[in-house]
Formats: structure tokens, C-alpha cells, sequence
């Protein structure tokens, strides 16, 4: 009888000992299939937070690309604007330039006239006041048949019948002295023709019987110096 009963217990323990090794695998099992599940979990958790993160990622890139464009497009619309007015400040200063150009050349064209206009003024002056400063004396020295000088000679200060022959820069040969006599012109000597002829002068077509140093002359006189045969 107590063998039986050892035997039962034998039996019992038993039983017990391999339903508690089959719950501790059931349970073991349960527990493996928990941690497989929830790694699944975690391995779709990572990837959709990677996957997320990627997309916000590309969208923040598209975004900063975006931004950046713009930023380079509204950079280079000022910069258009810059270059536009630059070339509208650099055509200004050209076309004020170009004026102030034609400005100063047309300035100095009026000076130089202006100036020119001047000198003739000032040349046209001179000249009339030469002309009326000038007295002139109308002289005609006449040869042997021939004249050797007919026209205006100028006369200046206190001028005689003598300075008028002087004057006219023909070849004089005279005697000087307090009464100058003059003896050949131009070559043409007293007695070249014949004895006696030589050298007389008027002034206002009237014989002077003085030397010609003496005889004072003014402008607008007629001095005549003619070579005579008859002597007078």
C-alpha cells in the first residue's frame, strides 16, 4: 500500500514536473513571439521615423531650394535695376558731357572771333589812324625826256623841297651846306645836255629861286624837280 502510494506521488510529481516545463516553454514561447512582434514594431517604428525624416528632409531641401532661387532671383532683379540705372547715370553723364563739349567748342569759336574781330578792329584803327597821322606830298622828278618819279612820297615833321627829292629814293648827288645844291639825279648831271642845263624845282607849279632846303613844303603841296636846258 505505500508503495502505491509512492508511486502515485512518483507519478504526480512527475506529471507536475513536465507541466511545468511545458508552461515555462509555452511561456518562454509567448514571451519570444512578445519580443519578435514588438522588434517588428520597432524596426516599422524606425523605418517610418526614417522614412519621415527623409521626407522632411527632401522637403526642406525643396524648400531652401526654393527660398534660395528666389533670394538669387529678387538678388538679381535689384541688380538689374542697379546695372539699369547705372546705364542711365553713365548716359546722363555722356549726353552732359557731349553738351559741355559743344558748349566750350562753341565758346571758344566766339572768342576766337571775338578776338579776330578785335584785331581787325584794332589792325582797321591803326590803319586810318596811319592815314590821317600820314601827310603825303605829290612829287614828280622829270629827266631829259624821260620821268624818273611820278606819285605821293610821305613827309614827316618839317619837311622841304630837298627831304621830298630824298624821299623818293632816287641817286642824288648835291652839294651840302647851309644851301644844298643839287647836281645830278638819278645819273642825269647839270651839263650832260649842254652847258648850262641842270637841275630847278617848283612847288605849286611856281619856280623857287632858294635852295631846296630852305623851301618848306606841307602836305598836299605839288613839288616838281624838272632838268632844264634853257636854264631857268
Amino acid at each position: 500500500m505505500r508503495k502505491t502510494k509512492g508511486i502515485i506521488a512518483a507519478v504526480i510529481v512527475t506529471i507536475l514536473l513536465i507541466g511545468g516545463a511545458l508552461a515555462f516553454q509555452q511561456n518562454h514561447a509567448n514571451q519570444a513571439s512578445e519580443n519578435v512582434t514588438a522588434t517588428s514594431q520597432s524596426v516599422t517604428s524606425s523605418s517610418q521615423a526614417a522614412s519621415a525624416t527623409s521626407q522632411s528632409r527632401v522637403n526642406h531641401k525643396h524648400q531652401s531650394s526654393s527660398a534660395t532661387k528666389k533670394a538669387h532671383k529678387s538678388a538679381t532683379k535689384p541688380k538689374n535695376s542697379t546695372s539699369s540705372t547705372n546705364d542711365r547715370h553713365h548716359s546722363s553723364k555722356t549726353q552732359v558731357k557731349t553738351q559741355s563739349s559743344a558748349a566750350t567748342a562753341t565758346s571758344t569759336k566766339k572768342r576766337r572771333a571775338t578776338k579776330q574781330s578785335a584785331v581787325t578792329a584794332s589792325k582797321t584803327a591803326r590803319k586810318a589812324k596811319s592815314t590821317k597821322a600820314e601827310k603825303k606830298v605829290y612829287l614828280v622828278v622829270s629827266g631829259y625826256k624821260k620821268t624818273f618819279f611820278k606819285g605821293n612820297v610821305v613827309i614827316h615833321g618839317s619837311a622841304t623841297a630837298f627831304s621830298v627829292l630824298q624821299a623818293s629814293k632816287l641817286k642824288v648827288v648835291y652839294q651840302n651846306g647851309a644851301s644844298v645844291y643839287v647836281s645830278s639825279i638819278n645819273g642825269l648831271a647839270q651839263n650832260d645836255v649842254k652847258v648850262g642845263s641842270g637841275w630847278k624845282y617848283k612847288v605849286n607849279n611856281k619856280f623857287i629861286d632858294k635852295a631846296a632846303n630852305l623851301k618848306r613844303v606841307s602836305a598836299g603841296d605839288r613839288v616838281h624837280w624838272y632838268f632844264t636846258t634853257a636854264g631857268y
